[in-house]
């Protein structure tokens, strides 16, 4: 009895998967006999079976390996704060002999556990690992640097804290934003929350110093220099991220912008403290290089050489429009 390719078609899954009874598989296998499109749809069906099983025992191999590699990093993880407890109970027994209290032990457990923040937490974490370690490695230097204070009698302990906080805010802002849940409204503003959290860090810095130092007009000063400084990565983040143009045109936007910050920068300084006396480009003279003539020198420098990047993005911007143009 012949049988219509439809009902042979609904059939070869479970030949496949060697489900179906044998009177369907004697019917299946005349019929590809005679019928090649069904013969050849089985081909197809066989190879994409091969590959679904090969990708689930690929990742059965994958998985089975992670855990075996999360294994191992914990117990090596459990093995180094075991051997970093053998110094501290030692530390524990003389504090307590020789003192008969304990306080400098506790300035050698913090040093211990900022240790243990880039050693021991990588190693027993699973997920977002530079997230943990970054602020497991704040937390502790925080500890030990108020132990520190704590134990010399010291009243320096927010001079020392804000400024390593805040430079490692800095330094490790972008990495931690990105492990960081945001709203859907701010989710791809990414970029102006990191310039923001820098931009108060910096402030923070120097704030700090300003209020330790009582230098008078110190204020007047530092703001205006550290606001027009900022200008700059301020200013290339928004072109880079935000300006409707291409790429190229973007980079040539933005070493003009930056160039031109730059290039007055001491203008802005020798106003800031009161010593201001001209714009130093005026004062340029590439013949003579001395305390009078060196800013303005420098200045033109900078400023060529970012008319100079400007141009060679600009035509670079130029050259790819007209190949998707001519595309």
């Amino acid at each position: 009895m012949k049988f219509d390719c439809e009902i042979i078609q609904d059939l070869l899954p479970l030949y496949i998967d060697d489900v179906c009874s044998i009177k369907s598989k004697v019917v299946i296998e005349e019929h590809i006999l005679e019928c090649s499109k069904c013969k050849e749809l089985l081909s197809e069906l066989g190879n994409q079976a091969v590959t679904q099983e090969l990708s689930i025992e690929k990742n059965r191999v994958i998985e089975k390996h992670l855990k075996k590699e999360r294994k191992r990093s914990t117990m090596i993880g459990l093995i180094t704060a075991a051997v970093l407890m053998i110094p501290l109970i030692v530390c524990l027994i003389c504090n307590l002999a020789v003192g008969h209290a304990l306080n400098w032990f506790f300035i050698v457990l913090t040093s211990l556990m900022v240790f243990a923040s880039i050693t021991v937490v990588p190693l027993l974490v699973n997920n977002k690992k530079i997230l943990w370690t970054i602020c497991s490695f704040t937390i502790s230097l925080v500890a030990l640097l108020g132990t520190i204070c704590i134990y010399s009698g010291g009243k320096w302990f927010y001079l020392a804290v804000i400024p390593c906080v805040a430079g490692l805010v800095i330094c490790f802002a972008p990495f931690l934003i990105r492990y960081i849940s945001l709203p859907k409204g701010v989710c791809n503003h990414k970029a102006l929350i990191t310039m923001s959290v820098e931009s108060l860090a910096v402030y923070s810095i120097i704030a700090v110093v300003g209020i330790y130092s009582k230098y008078p007009g110190y204020w007047a000063a530092a703001i205006p220099i550290t606001t027009y400084c900022l200008l700059v990565p301020w200013g290339i983040v928004l072109v880079l991220r935000y300006l409707p143009v291409s790429k190229m045109f973007r980079a040539s936007i933005a070493c003009l912008v930056s160039s031109l910050l730059l290039t007055f920068v001491n203008d802005v300084v020798d106003w800031s403290i009161g010593d201001f006396n001209g714009i130093c480009l005026a004062k340029a003279d590439f013949s003579n290089w001395n305390t009078y003539t060196n800013d303005g020198n420098v200045g033109w420098c900078i400023l060529v050489i970012g008319v100079i990047l400007t141009l060679i993005f600009a035509i670079l911007g130029c050259v790819r429009l007209s190949k998707r143009e001519t595309k």
